[in-house]
Order: structure tokens, then C-alpha cells, then sequence
């Protein structure tokens, strides 16, 4: 069974933080055991509600990468004794709109560190008065609070304390068992939850991104496609090197939404329905409507839905009206026909 992943969240921007630093030599050392990967967060924008009507791209890419992890695990220095506002706006941005938090049930870590001696105990706490309304089970032992960081490495970044290297790998082996106790069942994600992030990764493809939908796709054989117009793929490679070429026709400033008209559940899942977008193609200013008729087929591998197959059409335009070929004469007898 392959490692959980992990979504690693800095709290902190500079390229040499003591913060990075210790994510770095904790994504190595969980080699093995989890499949962690930071999650930039310094390009998202401040969070507002108002820009929800056209999700800034920065936040699908952020909302799709911590929703295709099983977990997330937070590394962070201590700002006037709390945590810094770039990382409380990625808790926010991740947290809405309502009711669509990808942070919701995911097992979380936190490590915090400084330069002095408290070990940012205040960030730590603050941070995890936060999961609460997430709804994110935190790990409570070994808590992690490194005081004097930037005494514990060298000048490559590497840890040069073997007391560190020891507390770090008690809390990677206490992570993983979290995870696999409170993380999602082997039953799979809720399809429902599942169907809100692939709502976010439609909006990523037809941006040119292709990224959110290939961390659902299968690599596992049999795969098939059927796009609107084209050839039908057959194979997983070569289903999967289909959809990355094909988010390439759109471009940035496209918009998307899924309406769902049936869906249901097992160990194979599946929902039908139609997308309807404006897009965009790279260099263009003009959008064009489009409504594409969409059955999708999922495959629970390893605790995740991954696509299987996907038949794609544009609908026909309904045809028009056939014209009346009656004469006029013939009309006039149909006006005097008595009615009964």
C-alpha cells in the first residue's frame, strides 16, 4: 500500500526561514512512510468573499492540492505570539466558501520553531485552536516545539542534532498512526466531498491547469476516454497524457460549473450530468460558451476515487421548426372547417 500523503503547509515566506528549513528535513526523514509535499501559499491572494465568483487561481490550485491529501501537517514560526497572516489566510482561503472546507476531517501536525528559546508555543496553541472549527483531528503527542532552530542546523539546512532527529522521527511515527486512525476510511472518501473537489479541478482544467486532475487520475489499467470530437483513448498512460494535452486549448479567465444530475456510490462510483463553461483560449479575450453532456466513471484505489473512464459530448442544438407548406388555399379551407 503506497505512503499517505501529506500536505506541508509553511507559515512562513522568506526562501531561508528556519521554518522551511525544518519542513525540508522533515519531508525527508518521513521518506518511507508518508508522501509529503509543500503547498505554497505565498501567491494567494488576501481572503475575500467577494472573489468567490471568480475563484482566483491561486486558490483552486491551493483547494485542490490540500484536498488530494490525506492529511496536512503545518510548520510554522510564532508572530506576537500567535501565527503569521500569511498562514491564517491559507487556513481561511482553504476553509471556504461555506460548507466546501478541504481541511474538513483531515488528520493534521503541527511543528512550530524559533530562534529563541519558547519553542513559538503561542502559535502552536493558536494554530490549534483553528482545527476546531475545522473539524481536523490534531495530534496531541509528541507535541513539537523547537526553540533555538537555527542552532540545530548547519549551513545546508540539515539537522545537526541528533536529540532533533529523534523527536522529529517519534512525531513521524506517531503521525502515520494518526493518520490511519482518524484519516479517511479504507472505504474511500464520501463521494459527495469527492464531488466538490472535482468541481474545483473542472475549474482548474478549463484554466489551463491540468495538475488538480491528474492527482485523480488512475495509472492502473483498464482507463478510457471518449472527448467530444476526437478518438477514443484507450489505456491509462495513454488516457492520462489525453487530458494534460487537452487543458492546453483553454487559458486563464475561463469559468465552469457542474451540474450533477445523478451520482451513486459502491466501490466503483460514478456521476452524470453537464458542464457548462465560458472559456478562453491562451492570448484570447473573448469567451466562448460551452455545454459539454459528462458520465464519469471512478475506481477506489487505495482509499481514493481515481477516474476510470470519462465520455464527453456537446449536445446537438435542438432542430428548428419545420415550415408549414400549406397553401393559402388550403388555409383558407382549414379557417372555414367547423370546429367540434
Amino acid at each position: 500500500m503506497s505512503a499517505k500523503r501529506v500536505a506541508v503547509i509553511v507559515g512562513s515566506l522568506r526562501k531561508e526561514s528556519l521554518s522551511r528549513k525544518i519542513a525540508l528535513n522533515v519531508i525527508e526523514q518521513a521518506k518511507g512512510r508518508l508522501d509529503c509535499r509543500l503547498v505554497e501559499i505565498g501567491a494567494l491572494p488576501l481572503y475575500n468573499d467577494d472573489l468567490e465568483a471568480a475563484e482566483p487561481q491561486a486558490w483552486q490550485r491551493f483547494r485542490s492540492e490540500v484536498a488530494a491529501a490525506d492529511a496536512v501537517l503545518f510548520v510554522t514560526p510564532e508572530y506576537n505570539r500567535s501565527i503569521p497572516g500569511v498562514l491564517k489566510n491559507a487556513v481561511d482561503v482553504g476553509s471556504r466558501p461555506s460548507g466546501k472546507s478541504v481541511f474538513k476531517g483531515k488528520p493534521a501536525g503541527v511543528i512550530s520553531q524559533t530562534p529563541y528559546r519558547l519553542g513559538a508555543f503561542g502559535a502552536n496553541h493558536a494554530l490549534r485552536q483553528t482545527f476546531v472549527f475545522l473539524d481536523m483531528p490534531v495530534l496531541q503527542q509528541p507535541e513539537v516545539y523547537i526553540g533555538g532552530a537555527g542552532e540545530l542546523m548547519d549551513s545546508a539546512g540539515k539537522f545537526t542534532s541528533t536529540d532533533t532527529v529523534k523527536l522529529i522521527n517519534s512525531f513521524l511515527n506517531a503521525f502515520v498512526a494518526w493518520i490511519d486512525k482518524s484519516g479517511q476510511k479504507e472505504a474511500g472518501p464520501d463521494f459527495s466531498d469527492f464531488m466538490q473537489r472535482r468541481e474545483q479541478i473542472a475549474r482548474a482544467y478549463v484554466n489551463g491547469d491540468a495538475a488538480p486532475l491528474e492527482a485523480v487520475v488512475t495509472h492502473e489499467d483498464p482507463a478510457t476516454f471518449l472527448p467530444p470530437g476526437g478518438e477514443p483513448q484507450q489505456g491509462a498512460e495513454e488516457v492520462a497524457r489525453a487530458y494534460v494535452k487537452g487543458a492546453k486549448q483553454f487559458g486563464p479567465g475561463s469559468e465552469s460549473r457542474l451540474q450533477v444530475i445523478h451520482s451513486e456510490a459502491g466501490r466503483l462510483a460514478f456521476w452524470s450530468g453537464v458542464q457548462i463553461a465560458t472559456v478562453k483560449t491562451p492570448g484570447s479575450d473573448t469567451a466562448e460558451p460551452v455545454k459539454v453532456r459528462i458520465t464519469e466513471v471512478f475506481r477506489l484505489e487505495e482509499g481514493d476515487w481515481k477516474l476510470v473512464h470519462r465520455h464527453a459530448d456537446i449536445p446537438a442544438a435542438a432542430p428548428a421548426p419545420a415550415r408549414s407548406r400549406v397553401t393559402p388555399d388550403a388555409a383558407a379551407k382549414t379557417e372555414r372547417r367547423p370546429s367540434h
